[in-house]
């Protein structure tokens, strides 16, 4: 099936390169604007499955468009973009209909596996533990690595126990179990995952975070990124 996407986004270099890209992936775009203006035509014209909206615009930001006229109970799917989110933004854009939050800049495949995730679900993809997609994303990791999931699933597993689990004897088995691979190929596969998102953001966020240019080891990571998921928890509380 092919899917049909329309694209709310300023810059024209961009939308075109992403056009590109999503045409040659059984992707059909309706339409494209490129401020908040343009943007209600769109939203009054032909249907469409998933709208791409960056919230950073002329004329009416996607915020505005948000609130006032997209309306919560549509029939098609939204994807926010922006280089800059806080957990304020985030939790708006869940009251307001957000389907999914990307963070620029955005690699390609991670956006369209998220339209086919959005479009493969009923319910909204931002949750409590999507903030960790939304890191995870930000600092390089691409959803489309089998470390990336195993990383998360890791995370998963630290907050379902009360004591610190050891890497190799605990964790990677129970992994391994959830996925139906080997504990070996877990372990190589966030290796792999953590030495491409090094090259990408990573790096920059390590240093900011831990104050290390020495690349983090597979348990560093997942009890950096459970760390800071619990201390996002507190805060609610």
């Amino acid at each position: 099936m092919v899917i049909k996407v329309a694209i709310i986004e300023d810059s024209k270099a961009y939308v075109s390169e992403m056009a590109q890209y999503l045409k040659n992936h059984d992707t059909e775009i309706v339409n494209i604007g490129y401020n908040g203006k343009e943007a209600l035509d769109i939203l009054s014209g032909e249907a469409f499955d998933v709208l791409l909206l960056d919230l950073i615009l002329p004329h009416i930001d996607g915020m505005t468009l948000l609130k006032k006229y997209i309306n919560p109970n549509k029939q098609y799917k939204v994807i926010c973009m922006s280089a800059f989110v806080s957990d304020d933004v985030l939790k708006e854009s869940v009251s307001l209909g957000v389907d999914y939050f990307l963070i620029k800049p955005i690699e390609f495949d991670v956006l369209l596996n998220t339209i086919q995730r959005v479009l493969n679900t009923s319910e909204t993809n931002i949750s409590e533990i999507d903030a960790l997609d939304l890191l995870l994303e930000k600092i390089g990791f691409s959803y489309n690595l089998n470390g990336y999931k195993y990383i998360k699933c890791g995370v998963h597993l630290m907050l379902k126990h009360t004591h610190k689990m050891q890497l190799t004897k605990e964790l990677y088995p129970l992994i391994s179990d959830y996925y139906d691979v080997q504990a070996n190929n877990v372990e190589r596969s966030i290796r792999h995952a953590i030495k491409l998102a090094w090259e990408k953001e990573l790096k920059t966020y390590w240093y900011n975070s831990e104050k290390s240019y020495i690349r983090p080891t597979n348990g560093e990571l997942i009890t950096h990124l459970y760390k800071k998921y619990k201390e996002t928890q507190n805060e609610k509380n």
